[in-house]
């Protein structure tokens, strides 16, 4: 047999680099043909690469997420700008672009779409007494709260909600109230027991309102936009409300309120003051300076005010056959609904809002005890309702 031979092939001209620079022995014990196609390696993107082809984004796009409110009409168009600023107490929402103070058409817009926002009507319901605390030789007087209920009154505006299906109107105010129509102080319309060279003819609707605020020439202008709640006796609903409480023998100091949340929104002229009055930082560098003395008598002085629009949103209304209806619920069917529920409440001293979890609780008191630790826990609760009810609870010390 003979010996191999030692004769080896012609090395290639032009060695074809590796991938992760490795030498070529550790990658192939075959010779690489001189004309092969070069080889791609596996981070090396293709030219073919279409923009369809890349792999989705980690994160979706923002501006491809639409806010959606389900208390909002199915249908109905986006809102184009958002607040500038909002007052965390209130919910009161301040817009400052310059489109909202030079385009009348697109300010009517505007306020055609908040109107279709609803406010946030609630009860609140708070009752505390003052009681005496002795340290050493001194004594302290502190106020306890003994509870701060909220109820929320929101789906009372609906006929359905589902549908959102409401009874509202944009109005605009007449002649003969006493409003700020682009002044600094209220005033009724010219010919209408209020100053003017003019007389008012007729009621202006809103396109003209907002007409009128886009032509002023006044260097500070607000224009308010304002949502009530109307058709409901929320006085009427204080009174059994009171009486209510007081059937539990509570002894204390009870505060009953109706606040209504989401319920303004003001419009400001885009300049450079009015985004500092709205800015949170400036407005507390100048209350710590103490210059808030001198500025906001200068602002409430130089800012001219439209409080001239507002929505009505109608919890109840005459019919044609001069009865009242409700869109939803009336005050009596309402307290009925959650009486129960108040009161339970109020003697297990609770202090948030009451959901539907609560209403159940009330109306169904067929329910068996809860068992184990909560049941003994509702039962221990139950028991001290009890003595509240016989001796009185709540009151000063």
């Amino acid at each position: 047999m003979g010996k191999p031979s030692d004769a080896l092939a012609p090395p290639s001209p032009s060695p074809l680099p590796t991938p992760l620079e490795e030498s070529s022995s550790s990658i192939s014990l075959a010779d690489t043909p001189a004309n092969a196609p070069i080889q791609r390696y596996f981070d090396d993107d293709p030219t073919e690469l279409q923009h369809d082809d890349l792999p989705p984004l980690y994160s979706d796009d923002a501006s491809s997420i639409r806010r959606v409110d389900p208390l909002m009409p199915v249908g109905s168009p986006e809102f184009q700008l958002q607040p500038f600023s909002r007052n965390n107490n209130d919910d009161t929402a301040y817009y400052v672009d310059r489109r909202l103070d030079s385009d009348p058409k697109f300010l009517e817009d505007h306020l055609k779409l908040l109107a279709l926002v609803p406010p946030r009507p609630t009860v609140h319901l708070r009752g505390t007494h003052s009681q005496t605390f002795r340290n050493g030789d001194r004594s302290e007087r502190k106020e306890i709260v003994d509870f701060d209920i909220i109820l929320d009154l929101t789906h009372l505006l609906y006929e359905d909600i589902s549908a959102q299906r409401s009874w509202s109107t944009l109005c605009t105010v007449s002649n003969f109230e006493k409003v700020r129509r682009g002044t600094v102080f209220t005033k009724r319309a010219p010919g209408f027991g209020g100053s003017g060279s003019v007389p008012e003819a007729g009621v202006p609707d809103v396109g003209e309102w907002c007409r009128r605020f886009c032509a002023s020439r006044a260097g500070l202008r607000a224009f308010s936009f304002e949502r009530r709640v109307v058709g409901w006796d929320f006085e009427l609903l204080r009174g059994k409300l009171e009486n209510l409480i007081r059937a539990t023998n509570y002894r204390g100091h009870t505060r009953i309120e109706f606040p209504l949340r989401n319920a303004r929104v003001e419009v400001y002229n885009d300049c450079r003051t009015n985004r500092w009055r709205l800015t949170k930082w400036i407005e507390m560098l100048f209350v710590f300076t103490l210059l808030f003395l001198f500025a906001w008598p200068w602002l409430l002085l130089r800012t001219h005010r439209w409080d001239t629009v507002y929505v009505e949103w109608c919890m109840s209304r005459r019919g044609e056959d001069g009865r009242k209806h409700y869109v939803s619920l009336s005050e009596d069917r309402w307290y009925n609904l959650w009486a129960r529920s108040i009161s339970r409440a109020v003697l297990n001293r609770r202090q948030g809002a009451l959901d539907q979890g609560d209403l159940q609780d009330g109306v169904d008191a067929t329910t068996p005890p809860a068992e184990g630790l909560a049941g003994w826990v509702q039962a221990g609760r139950d028991a001290m309702g009890l003595v509240d009810r016989s001796f009185g609870w709540g009151g000063d010390s």
